[in-house]
């Protein structure tokens, strides 16, 4: 069961640090030489980024809950209190971000989603829980597909 006074302490993190955590993303998105556009607000927010012919959207939810809690996966959500501290926050928000755009980078530099995916794979374990579904509009049936283990 969700302890209402854990969800307190997330949505009321969120509320201060989501323009922080945004506004970062953004920056970092914006600084290379791919058009980025924005879907949706807040907690539902996702850029949508085109390099060349690929496009990407970039989803911020389960970045937000990482940062946010001790293990965005708990049946019961807690709050991860260590975030009182600034600094903490500083550097758990550098991890999860860089480790997030990290697999947007490797997703963009390859031509083969396969082989971005099992470069991804190689470099490092920490992206076990990353889902990745690709939609080609090229492909006869114009299905989405799974293009890789859990991507998230």
């Amino acid at each position: 069961m969700q302890s209402q006074n854990e969800i307190l302490k997330i949505n009321s993190f969120l509320s201060v640090a989501l323009p922080i955590i945004v506004g970062v993303v953004r920056t970092i998105l914006k600084s290379f030489d791919w058009q980025v556009s924005e879907e949706g607000k807040g907690f539902d927010l996702a850029f949508s980024i085109k390099s060349g012919e690929k496009q990407i959207k970039f989803y911020l939810q389960n970045l937000l809950m990482e940062i946010a809690t001790i293990d965005r996966d708990e049946v019961s959500l807690r709050f991860d209190e260590n975030l009182r501290d600034f600094d903490f926050f500083l550097a758990k928000t550098a991890r999860l971000t860089e480790s997030k755009l990290n697999i947007l980078f490797h997703l963009l530099k390859e031509e083969d989603v396969g082989t971005a995916i099992e470069n991804i794979s190689q470099s490092a374990k920490q992206y076990e829980r990353i889902r990745i579904w690709r939609i080609d509009p090229k492909s006869p049936d114009k299905g989405q597909t799974e293009a890789g283990g859990s991507v998230s």
